[in-house]
């Protein structure tokens, strides 16, 4: 179970979170949607401490964390929460001199305190589970970039996270490899894990959400089900971002 309740973040003058409220039941999916500078990466990256909110709660399974102006969490408290997330990003991330299997190996043996046989044995299944078994001895630099995602998706697994958070994950692929890293998602979500994904792949969102949640300028405007959502949008600003959405993609 994932709880966030008023959750406030600014960055100077600019306030980009705006008191959001989300409940995501364990083995479901979310996915969030808006447009750019609405607000959507910098939640995902509080979800995970990544960035630190001027004031709210977010709880993951047992994991709790209170923001106020006064008093911020324990560093202990935020390592237990980032122990329940993984985070895949735009961007890849991953170690450009260690092989695909020590990536996936690495977080396991920091984090975990894995001994590197039983890590090795779990970036293996990992890997084959993302359809890179093949690769595990190649470095980044030798794979395509939905290779690498997939990389980045079983790196984010090996640490056993009660949720998964993407954060655009296809969003720097070429459209051909696109495919191929929303399949591992999709595959995920059938198995029962635990997503927050901000996309602006809406076929996918469709297929895949249990609840969709529509972002604007650092607020929430609406959340329901796929369908409800993308054929009856309750608000103005969200029929205008669909319209536009399908528009460009016409």
């Amino acid at each position: 179970m994932i709880t966030i309740n008023n959750l406030f973040k600014t960055f100077g003058s600019q306030q980009v979170l705006k008191g959001i409220n989300i409940t995501l039941e364990r083995g479901k999916v979310m996915v969030v949607i808006g447009p750019s500078g609405s607000g959507k990466s910098t939640l995902l990256r509080s979800i995970n401490a990544l960035e630190i909110p001027d004031k709210g709660t977010i709880e993951v399974g047992n994991a709790h964390l209170t923001f106020t102006e006064i008093v911020k969490p324990k560093q202990s408290e935020i390592l237990a929460l980032r122990k329940k997330t993984g985070m895949v990003f735009q961007s890849y991330h991953l170690f450009p001199h260690l092989t695909v299997l020590q990536n996936v190996t690495a977080a396991q043996v920091i984090v975990k305190k894995r001994s590197r046989q039983e890590a090795k044995s779990k970036a293996v299944e990992l890997l084959r589970k993302v359809g890179l078994a093949d690769k595990a001895s190649s470095y980044p630099h030798q794979l395509s970039g939905g290779q690498q995602q997939r990389v980045g998706i079983a790196r984010a697994l090996a640490v056993d996270p009660e949720v998964l958070l993407f954060d655009e994950p296809t969003s720097a692929l070429d459209p051909e490899l696109v495919g191929e890293v929303l399949k591992v998602m999709k595959d995920l979500a059938v198995e029962g894990m635990t997503m927050i994904i901000v996309t602006h792949e809406m076929q996918f969102a469709k297929e895949v959400a249990d609840t969709v949640v529509f972002m604007n300028d650092g607020s929430i405007v609406e959340q329901g089900a796929p369908d409800s959502l993308f054929n009856h949008p309750n608000h103005d600003r969200t029929r205008l971002f669909l319209s536009r959405l399908s528009g460009a993609n016409n």
